[in-house]
């Protein structure tokens, strides 16, 4: 399975916290989420500066895997510093509904970053969220390794079909030849996994959803062959106030006259 890698900017392509490492330089950026925060911290306005080594991003995009980016930059933001980066165009970005403003989440500067260890946690929901809606093996890589027992908690309750990997960099160097070298082999080892048996969703007869879950690692067709029906979804009826299933699929004989559960499927549920 071809996997993906979700870099983080700060720490990761771009070094703080020590001497500037080689073949870095500094480039002018602009970040709406950046000037928000700043404006809260500084008393006067501070522009914001990266250090980049564009050989550090044609070497990401060289590795047998998809770059993603877990970031607040948008592509906008991001569309002026391609050379620097060393890309020909903005890799996809990671969906981040939670933390998509939050520029600065360094857990080890509480004083700048009062609520980091939150927003570290949202952000590997949305790490996990986004690996379970591909059936792909995913590596996180952000600076220090805070995220680890994150994403750790996370996975216990957001199973996904690839394993989904916490890699720490030193955010005094960012990324380095030999992380490049840990990555590229992780993602080797990602590409001999069996591919998952895909699944094509059907539709729901009764909310017309065709989304699928994740069991066990393993994505699942929500929709119950015997009834047509997802047999999760509490769709009201017309006339209902909102609590009740809708009928199951045509196998009407078979629902509890009470609560309308199929009871090929789902069971009963009067009792709970």
């Amino acid at each position: 399975m071809r996997p993906y890698i979700a870099i983080e900017i700060d720490g990761v392509l771009s070094p703080y916290a020590g001497p500037l490492p080689a073949g870095h330089r500094l480039h002018d950026a602009e970040s709406a989420a950046w000037r928000e925060w700043a404006a809260m911290v500084y008393p006067r306005p501070r522009g914001l500066r990266l250090a980049l080594d564009p050989a550090i991003g044609r070497a990401l995009a060289d590795l047998p895997a998809e770059l993603a980016l877990a970031s607040s930059y948008t592509p906008a933001e991001l569309e002026p510093l391609l050379p620097a980066l060393g890309w020909e165009s903005v890799p996809p970005l990671v969906p981040m509904p939670h933390t998509f403003a939050v520029h600065y989440m360094r857990v080890e500067d509480p004083g700048r970053s009062p609520d980091a260890a939150g927003d570290l946690h949202w952000r590997a929901e949305e790490i996990a969220s986004w690996a379970r809606t591909h059936d792909r093996p995913v590596a996180w890589v952000r600076a220090l390794d805070h995220h680890r027992e994150e994403l750790r908690q996370t996975a216990a309750y957001l199973s996904t079909v690839g394993p989904v990997l916490a890699y720490a960099v030193d955010p005094a160097t960012g990324i380095t030849t030999a992380d490049l070298r840990a990555l590229r082999e992780w993602a080797r080892e990602m590409e001999a996994l069996p591919e998952p048996v895909p699944v094509v969703p059907r539709r729901c007869r009764d909310c017309g959803d065709r989304s699928t879950t994740v069991i066990g690692g393993r994505r699942v067709d929500r929709v119950h062959g015997g009834c047509g029906s997802c047999c999760e979804c509490y769709c009201p009826g017309p006339t209902d106030d909102g609590g009740a299933f809708q009928p199951c699929g045509d196998l009407m004989r078979q629902q509890c006259s009470a609560c309308r559960c199929c009871l090929v499927c789902v069971g009963c549920h009067c009792r709970e």
